[in-house]
């Protein structure tokens, strides 16, 4: 994520989670089968269908060193690790914190040439954390394994800004799947004490009330980790035409105050807790905290996207299919959508490694490769022809929002520059230090700080 703030556009964002999500129905078909494997050298990259002969024996091994924020580095990941490395690709992971600290580091590593080999990042922020990307990565489009993929799609979602005149280009290769944002719950627990999915917010709020009574946390809140405060938010934030006000903030004709479904998100963040909806260490705990709690039924509630479900398959085995999602009714009667999250990117920095880095990233889009990824993580391919995937009921629940049509682009999306430290303005809020507004100002005043520093001259 998590980071959660990628810059992209809603209409072509929109095109692809009806592509990826209407794919997944017939890849479902799959789950069980045991995932191919993938023959190609070290040292000849072969398009992403091809078949694998006797003959295609790895020459050499080559060291690939993979910077990448510490939980991108899930089962999937480890699932291919050894097939790469049977392929000529040993591996190497540098992680670093899942936090505006950990993006910090990655661009420090940059700005003083301490590259990797293959860099896991937020596709659209290229331009505004590195500079110009084709200064500093291998452009993708001419890859092999672009021919299992609609571009076309994936425009605002996966490219990159390349100047101050919008020209974009695609550097990413995608990483990990789609997710959708929603309020999970314990399954178990909403049985026991004899709750329904609420419709309404009014609904809802009584059931954090009988949770409460029966001495469970209604709604966990992993505040340690500011990030994952922004999920509640983003949820009110991501309605469908808000693409208008996000082209007019992009242009400087307006302003992040006037969006008032984002500030019911930030005010609905606080009201919960001012409401004693949440565990009293709602400050201190952190991601890790908030699993146990949903998966062990102390706690009834979480918002968060549907990521989070392939650590609670490795930590909780036994409950991951206790928890079920649904969508949070701000407006009610099935009114409301969920935000739907774009893969995260795979990126070649050049250097002397680009070739091998290439290869490798030909080797992971190949058909075969992602089979085995997906058949091991939970999450929505975006290479086409992929057939095997892991959904758990709570991401399958998910998946049955978008294909009834209540979904949207996460809100974040939209945005040619940055916004500032939203998760700690979020924590700003909950003890009392901003209120709605003030962080909705405290955007409007970073977005505008990030847009002269790029020289946009509608900003000056």
């Amino acid at each position: 994520m998590k980071g959660l703030m990628a810059k992209r556009m809603l209409v072509s964002a929109l095109i692809v989670t009806t592509t990826i999500f209407l794919a997944a129905c017939s890849s479902n078909k799959n789950n069980n089968a045991e995932a191919s494997k993938l023959a190609a050298t070290a040292t000849e990259t072969q398009p992403a269908s091809s078949s694998p002969t006797a003959s295609d024996k790895p020459v050499e091994t080559v060291k690939l060193k993979v910077l990448g924020h510490t939980t991108w580095f899930k089962s999937g990941w480890d699932a291919i690790k050894k097939d790469a490395l049977v392929h000529g690709f040993e591996l190497v992971e540098e992680k670093v914190p899942d936090s505006d600290a950990g993006n910090d580091l990655i661009k420090t590593r940059f700005a003083t040439q301490d590259l990797p080999d293959i860099l896991l990042y937020f596709p659209g922020n290229l331009f505004k954390d590195f500079g110009a990307p084709a200064d500093i990565f291998v452009k993708q489009e001419d890859q092999p394994w672009m021919e299992n993929f609609d571009k076309a799609a994936w425009v605002r979602a996966l490219d990159d800004k390349e100047n101050l005149k919008g020209d974009r280009g695609f550097y990413a290769a995608p990483y990990w799947g789609s997710n959708v944002s929603v309020v999970l719950y314990n399954k178990k627990v909403f049985t026991e004490l004899n709750l329904q999915i609420p419709k309404t917010y009014d609904e809802y709020l009584a059931v954090c009330e009988a949770l409460k009574k029966a001495g469970k946390t209604p709604v966990f809140y992993a505040g340690k980790e500011a990030w994952s405060l922004q999920l509640l938010a983003l949820d009110a934030a991501s309605k469908k035409g808000y693409n208008d006000l996000a082209q007019k903030i992009n242009t400087n004709q307006g302003k992040f105050v006037e969006y008032d479904n984002l500030k019911k998100g930030i005010a609905t963040l606080v009201d919960l807790k001012d409401k004693g909806y949440v565990q009293k260490d709602y400050l201190s705990d952190d991601y890790s905290a908030a699993q146990k709690a949903l998966a062990t039924g102390t706690a009834g509630m979480y918002h968060m996207a549907t990521w989070v479900m392939d650590d609670i398959r490795k930590k909780f085995p036994d409950q991951v299919n206790d928890i079920g999602s649904f969508i949070m009714p701000f407006d009610g009667n099935d009114t409301d959508i969920v935000p739907v999250f774009a893969p995260y990117g795979m990126f070649v920095p050049k250097g002397k490694n680009q070739e091998a880095a290439q290869r490798f990233v030909n080797f992971f889009e190949s058909i075969e490769t992602q089979n085995l990824y997906f058949g091991n993580e939970g999450g929505i391919p975006a290479i086409k022809g992929v057939t095997e995937t892991k959904l758990s009921p709570a991401e399958l629940d998910g998946k049955s929002f978008v294909d009834a049509g209540r979904f949207s682009p996460n809100f974040a999306y939209g945005f040619d520059y940055n916004f500032g430290d939203f998760g700690a303005f979020l924590q700003d809020a909950l003890v009392g230090s901003k209120t709605p507004e003030q962080v909705l100002e405290a955007m409007d005043k970073e977005y505008a700080k990030d847009a002269k520093a790029k020289n946009d001259p509608l900003f000056k």
